[in-house]
């Protein structure tokens, strides 16, 4: 089964809320087979997601309750088909721990094309309701811009020869 990794610093406001909206849309898009999941590079272990993060996703009908932060692991990583980061330092670090996944290793904002300045999701941590909601939005156009990109390649991997 394909696997697909969000990575942001803690793992409690933006790569929670990214595992949320990809797992809502793969589901709604009838493309089941996906391991969805999320870490952060100073993963805060075992904390939930921040209250605005869990509401702004219950607001849309996406549930991350039960989310609990974790740090980068390495096994995962080892068998992630595609992680995507929510900001440039996240790659980095990424492509430098882990150097033989650095080809999977991708800015969320800019896969699969190139990037811009508009291509980091903003932390939002510390920030008011509106901030939450509007990086929550940034992250829903990101997923729904690359679920094609998904779409075809599940297709492709479900052809018989």
């Amino acid at each position: 089964m394909p696997r697909i990794i969000f990575v942001c610093t803690g793992n409690i406001c933006r790569s929670p809320m990214a595992e949320g909206l990809m797992r809502h849309q793969l589901e709604a898009a009838g493309l089941p087979g996906w391991i969805v999941s999320s870490m952060g590079t100073h993963g805060l272990d075992g904390e939930p997601a921040q209250p605005f993060a869990r509401q702004v996703c219950r607001d849309h009908g996406i549930d991350i309750e039960a989310h609990t932060g974790r740090s980068l692991i390495g096994e995962e990583i080892r068998e992630a088909d595609l992680i995507l980061c929510m900001e440039p330092v996240h790659c980095r670090i990424l492509r430098t721990f882990f150097p033989w996944q650095k080809a999977v290793v991708h800015l969320l904002g800019a896969w699969p094309g190139g990037q811009s300045r508009h291509s980091a999701v903003p932390d939002p941590m510390g920030a008011p309701l509106t901030v939450y909601r509007r990086v929550f939005e940034q992250i829903d156009a990101h997923v729904r811009r690359i679920l094609p990109n998904l779409a075809v390649r599940c297709a492709k991997e479900t052809k018989h020869p």
